[in-house]
């Protein structure tokens, strides 16, 4: 045992630098790992422990068509066992807001009626500000998603705007309203003093609509009692109903991406971590193959030394593991927080679970490379102590090297034929085959991995290239209505007809269509579905609304439905269905199927004309598509009718609605993108470092000669730098197209619970060349760096070694 530990202890202090590296990359691969399994295990806790202590709903029933009576609703709810629900929440839409001066577009408000105390569901914890039991006149509380999207903090104004006119308000606080407080959303509920709401709406045109929340005590038995519903009722609920799924999403869709990615990601420096480590005591094995056999025929056990390896590398994984799981702590706390961030209180972090799982996860990263050190040490069993002295190898392995050496591909690398410096790196390229493939193999997956974090980054902030891809439109300028009854459609109208720079308008409108239970032939038992239904006065075609297969509904009769609805419903192109639209039910015929993130594609489009077919006098308008006939002008128009029509919409580029709330989404990712980015080129340099380290050594004698006949230490350095270059370009070719093509389905299969199944990328290939090529810099870079010890050596000492 005693002589073990010293050659472990030898070997150790023997390579410095390449046993830091290694330990570096066992480090790296813990840290990765355990990040994401500590992120993975906090993806619904936080938002579930939140939803818990607030004692949030499961459902918000918002009745604002005016086709049930909330109190009746209500009181129907309030007689239910098994289930808790809000009072009756009064409240009025605004869509305009403006802090410090300007206006934050793609903003939809409900001005909410705070009522008194207590609050059974959806209790408001608060973040900022004192808490109290409803605000101060002339004050009001506000979400923490609009808070930190937009740097508002206690005691700023801010102007509401109701028209003509504006209500400026204090913030007295900011809470945690988890319903509407996700991060990402375009919807705010603005708690306000019951005598200012009084006061300032009793003057405004406008109807009071009302909303409710229902908590259940089991969640999975709400189909019955919906269910029980209707037959009491004679009829399905025909207001909007937003469900769990819809209000826990964004809270959970930034940390399911990073972790699903990081756990793939994870899994591969794992891998590479332990392919490296047999790779290297493989190495070390042929480098000391003559010491190894010198030592076995004085009687050196090959139990004995397998076993300076294992505990050799046992002390570098520990030395490794332990700081490597404490740094995943900090980083995967610190994705964490951004990413949930609307559900923070004060400035106190987050509790983080997951800690057991990630301390299992180190402790098989550990017990991984003591296996894969076995499994790589047993070669020295093989070794034969008179071939050992002889070759320095087996006699195998000198007769396999032999032939590569005189292989065709060798001998067209003949000094006669090809420069000397490619000749050198070439030749050691094939005489070190399976650091070879290392190299190919690394740089392969550093550069997918930097092409895929570039191309997952240029797609969000790019979104306005690809908008109707993700179910959005593709108009030039959207005019977002701030308040529907004083809005002065028929104003509008008449100036972008006149306008010559105008190429054609659309108005779209919603509704909630309610499909009953019995619609769906695989789940006839579950409840009826409220599927959010685009209404647009114009051509879907014209505002570059997409589709996946089929085509948008140009009939009264005809409807696209989102992938998920498509999904829940068991429909598909040419079947019917059955939709209740405004109490009354109407038979359609799908004609498209389309992605859409917005509503998680549990949404439909229908023409104008279809809603007519029930109600002749539907007139509601949410937003104009504005095409221009030249888009470089497109900036200079919105801005023009914006300052015209200020008091009673936004009028804004389809680019600004976009960036209001993708820009928040890609600030979060370009973290953790940009984290496993540069552990990948670190780890490429660190691998590459060490083998051709080790290849250097094992070919001192021969890089002596080279030196002896005239060659400069730069000269051989630059040849091997060629040849390591070479593999590195392959590598990256490959990685291009993993990181194009093949990478982004694992985000895909994420996305796909939020109704995008194909996702829309946009491909800048300049940057995409330039982010590959980081890998090569970092190959190329460390076989440099590695190769410093043969300037430090004089011809002499190599050639007599």
């Amino acid at each position: 045992m005693a002589v073990m530990f010293k050659l472990s202890l030898s070997y150790l202090s023997k390579n410095k630098v390449q046993n830091l590296f290694i330990t570096l990359l066992i480090l790296l691969s813990t840290l990765l790992v355990c990040t994401s399994i500590i992120i993975l295990a906090n993806t619904g806790n936080q938002f579930n422990e939140m939803h818990s202590r607030t004692n949030g709903s499961h459902q918000i029933l918002t009745f604002d068509k005016g086709l049930n009576d909330p109190q009746t609703v209500h009181d129907w709810w309030a007689a239910q066992n098994g289930v808790q629900i809000s009072t009756l929440l009064a409240y009025q839409t605004l869509s305009g807001i403006t802090f410090d001066g300007t206006d934050i577009p793609n903003i939809y408000l409900y001005m909410m009626n705070t009522p008194p105390p207590p609050w059974d569901v959806d209790k408001l914890v608060f973040a900022a500000g004192k808490e109290s039991s409803s605000p101060a006149q002339g004050s009001v509380w506000i979400p923490t998603s609009l808070a930190n999207s937009h740097n508002i903090i206690v005691g700023d104004t801010i102007q509401f705007k109701t028209g003509s006119t504006t209500l400026d308000l204090a913030v007295s606080a900011v809470v945690v309203d988890v319903p509407y407080g996700a991060p990402f959303t375009n919807t705010a509920r603005i708690w306000m003093n019951s005598t200012d709401y009084q006061h300032d709406f009793s003057t405004l045109a406008g109807k009071e609509h009302y909303m409710m929340g229902i908590h259940f005590d089991d969640y999975s038995m709400s189909s019955s009692y919906w269910n029980r519903y209707k037959n009491e009722a004679g009829a399905p609920l025909l207001e909007t109903k937003m469900e769990f799924e819809s209000i826990s999403s964004f809270y959970l869709i930034i940390n399911q991406i990073v972790g699903f990615i990081m756990i793939f990601l994870g899994a591969v420096m794992m891998m590479i971590a332990l392919i490296t480590i047999g790779f290297t005591i493989s190495d070390a094995i042929l480098a000391n193959y003559k010491t190894i056999g010198i030592l076995k025929s004085l009687g050196l056990t090959s139990r004995a030394t397998i076993g300076t390896y294992v505990i050799q590398y046992s002390l570098l994984s520990i030395i490794a593991v332990l700081p490597g799981f404490a740094l995943s702590m900090l980083v995967s706390k610190f994705i964490i927080n951004i990413s949930v961030s609307s559900l923070r209180t004060g400035t106190s972090d987050l509790p983080v679970e997951g800690v057991g799982a990630a301390i299992l996860v180190g402790l098989l990263l550990f017990i991984l490379v003591i296996v894969f050190v076995i499994f790589y040490a047993k070669k020295a069993r093989m070794i034969e102590p008179v071939q050992a002295i002889r070759y320095g190898m087996s006699e195998d392995e000198n007769v396999a090297m032999a032939k590569r050496m005189n292989s065709p591909l060798a001998n067209v690398a003949s000094f006669g034929r090809l420069p000397i410096s490619f000749v050198i790196g070439l030749r050691s390229l094939i005489r070190n085959s399976k650091n070879s493939v290392l190299i190919i193999l690394l740089t392969s997956i550093a550069a997918s991995v930097l092409v895929f974090g570039y191309v997952v980054l240029t797609s969000i902030t790019g979104i306005d290239q690809t908008a109707a891809k993700w179910g959005y439109d593709n108009a030039n300028i959207a005019a977002v209505v701030v308040n529907k009854t004083t809005f002065p459609r028929a104003e509008l109208q008449n100036v972008l007809e006149e306008d010559p720079r105008i190429q054609n308008v659309g108005w779209q409108g919603n509704i909630t269509g309610v499909i009953p239970s019995d619609v769906s032939s695989r789940n006839p038992a579950s409840q009826s579905i409220s599927l959010y239904l685009g209404v647009l006065d114009g051509s879907y075609e014209d505002f570059g609304f997409e589709t996946l297969r089929g085509n948008n509904p140009e009939r009264e009769n005809e409807i696209s439905i989102g992938v998920s609805a498509a999904k829940m419903l068991n429909k598909d192109l040419g079947d019917l269905i059955d939709i209740y639209i405004e109490g009354e039910k109407r038979t359609f015929i799908i004609s498209g199927i389309y992605q859409a993130i917005s509503n998680m594609s549990v949404s439909g489009r229908i023409t104008v004309q279809a809603v007519r077919s029930v109600n002749p006098r539907y007139s509601d308008i949410d937003v104009a598509f504005i095409n221009v006939i030249n888009p470089s002008q497109a900036g200079a128009v919105a801005a023009q009718l914006n300052e015209q029509f200020k008091y009673s919409a936004s009028i804004v580029t389809q680019k600004t609605l976009l960036d209001s709330v993708y820009t928040e989404a890609a600030n979060i990712l370009i973290y953790p993108m940009a984290l496993i980015g540069l552990l990948f080129i670190i780890v490429t340099f660190m691998i590459i470092f060490s083998t051709c380290r080790i290849s250097i050594r094992k070919e001192n004698k021969t890089y002596g000669i080279y030196k002896s006949v005239g060659m400069t230490s730069g000269s051989i350095r630059s040849s091997i730098t060629l040849g390591v270059i070479l593999l590195s370009l392959i590598g990256a070719m490959f990685g291009v197209i993993a990181g194009v093509y093949l990478l982004p389905l694992l985000l895909e299969k994420v996305l796909s619970g939020y109704g995008i199944v194909q996702i829309p990328l946009v491909l800048n290939w300049w940057g995409i060349i330039l982010f590959s090529c980081l890998s090569i810099l970092a190959a190329a870079f460390g076989s440099w760096r590695s190769s410093k010890v043969i300037r430090q050596a004089s011809p002499r000492i190599l050639v007599i070694e």
